[in-house]
C-alpha cells in the first residue's frame, strides 16, 4: 500500500476487544463485590446491545463504575450513552485536577465543556455527511 512505502514499522500490533470471558474477568476484577459483579453481569445479560459493549475495555470500564455508583444500568440504551460519555468526561475533569463537580455536561469546567462541545459538532457534521470516519484535516478545523 501507499501506507508501506512511505513508512517503516518494525513491528504492528491489531487492536482488539474483550472477548466475552474477558469481559466477565474484567468485571469482577474491577468490583470489590463479587456479588455487585454477578448483579451487573445479571444486568447486561438482559440486553444484548449492553453486551456488546462490554467488549470494548474503555466502555466495559465507564459501565463497570456507572454500575458501582447507581447499582444498576438505565433501561433505555441513549440514557446509556448518556450517562457513560458524561462518566468519561468526568473522569478526564479529575485526571486534569479539575475539582468542579457536575452532573451535566453543560456545566463542565470550560477547559472540559469546550474540546468536548467541539468533538461533539465534529461527529455531528461528519455523520451529517454520511462520512463514518475523522480525518487529521478534520480535527485541525474543529
Amino acid at each position: 500500500t501507499k501506507l508501506d512505502k512511505s513508512c517503516h514499522f518494525d513491528r504492528r500490533a491489531e487492536l482488539t476487544g474483550f472477548s466475552q470471558a474477558q469481559a466477565e474477568s474484567f468485571i469482577h476484577k474491577y468490583m470489590d463485590d463479587s456479588g455487585m459483579a454477578d448483579k451487573l453481569l445479571e444486568q447486561l445479560g438482559e440486553s444484548e446491545w449492553c453486551q456488546s459493549l462490554i467488549t470494548a475495555p474503555y466502555y466495559c470500564c465507564l459501565i463497570c463504575d456507572h454500575f458501582e455508583q447507581h447499582q444498576a444500568l438505565p433501561q433505555r440504551r441513549t440514557e446509556l450513552y448518556h450517562r457513560l460519555v458524561l462518566r468519561g468526561v468526568q473522569r478526564m475533569a479529575e485526571a486534569r485536577d479539575l475539582t468542579d463537580v457536575f452532573s451535566d455536561i453543560k456545566d463542565a469546567p470550560d477547559q472540559v465543556k469546550t474540546p468536548f462541545t467541539n468533538l461533539l459538532e465534529l461527529a455531528w457534521t461528519t455523520l451529517q455527511k454520511k462520512q463514518l470516519y475523522l480525518q487529521k484535516a478534520d480535527l485541525a478545523a474543529a
